[in-house]
């Protein structure tokens, strides 16, 4: 966060509330008019005062309102594109295979420094305290939240994945104040799940977004992971949105797994001989 303020206060966006909040999408919807202003400015643009301005950056560890803008101006140089190898028809297999290889540890390298360790410490906390956990995806983020019921479900937790538009509207607004939500999304902008995770909030039930900082979806739901949709990937951002988010329920299952006391915490494979029979030989 130290290094991308922009990017901080993002993730952040959906987890704040009243005069934080305003001064956030002030600060989201116009950085570079933000960089401009002066302290007074950005308090009345937000319709609050200098103190809650000061209480606003000094959340995000700046010194003072100085630090707060260069910081600001700092997440508004354009990074280095993400590095993708355009695969072609003239690649050999060797080539092909070299280059989905070289893409996929440059999206998880790129994601090694973006990720949220507090936040998934914090939804680990609140799925451990979960009576149930309801997994929702849509499209390709199907197969993620599928890959989550699994190992969750081997580490003890009553979760369940929940598929199709029309069945999570039915069943969102039976969730109970004790029971987690967990929208898995790429983009973040798909209406009806962002419908499922505000009715989800509204019933009392906890709402996880594993998707991207900033969305409409993080503003519906309580906690956000960010899965950043980097720069220049539209062509390719069905692959690295899949490894970064099967990341992070990684992430997630390994910490789960050192909390109940594992000794390999993110080892299922000795969890497997009671689910499976198996050829010895």
């Amino acid at each position: 966060m130290r290094n991308d303020l922009l990017r901080g206060i993002a993730m952040e966006r959906s987890q704040l509330v009243g005069p934080a909040e305003r001064i956030a999408d002030v600060v989201l919807g116009d950085p570079e008019a933000v960089i401009k202003m002066s302290m007074a400015e950005l308090a009345r643009a937000s319709g609050t005062s200098d103190p809650t301005v000061v209480r606003f950056f000094r959340r995000f560890d700046c010194e003072d309102y100085q630090d707060f803008k260069v910081r600001l101006a700092q997440g508004l140089i354009p990074q280095a594109p993400f590095d993708y190898e355009t695969i072609t028809l003239a690649d050999s297999p060797e080539s092909l295979c070299a280059k989905v290889v070289t893409n996929s540890l440059h999206a998880i390298q790129r994601f090694a420094s973006d990720v949220d360790s507090a936040a998934i410490d914090k939804a680990v906390s609140k799925l451990m305290e979960a009576r149930g956990v309801f997994l929702f995806g849509l499209g390709i983020s199907e197969t993620i939240a599928f890959d989550a019921e699994h190992k969750l479900f081997r580490l003890g937790l009553r979760c369940r994945a929940v598929m199709e538009a029309q069945k999570q509207l039915l069943l969102v607004p039976t969730l109970r104040s004790d029971e987690v939500a967990v929208f898995f999304s790429h983009s973040g902008a798909t209406k009806s799940l962002v419908e499922a995770a505000s009715i989800a909030r509204s019933k009392g039930a906890y709402t996880i977004a594993i998707t991207a900082p900033g969305s409409r979806l993080t503003q519906a739901c309580d906690l956000t992971i960010g899965v950043p949709a980097y720069e220049n990937t539209e062509l390719y951002t069905p692959l690295t949105a899949r490894i970064n988010h099967l990341l992070v329920v990684n992430m997630l299952v390994a910490m789960l797994g050192s909390r109940q006391g594992h000794e390999l915490p993110d080892n299922l494979a000795a969890l497997d001989p009671w689910l499976t029979n198996k050829f010895m030989d």
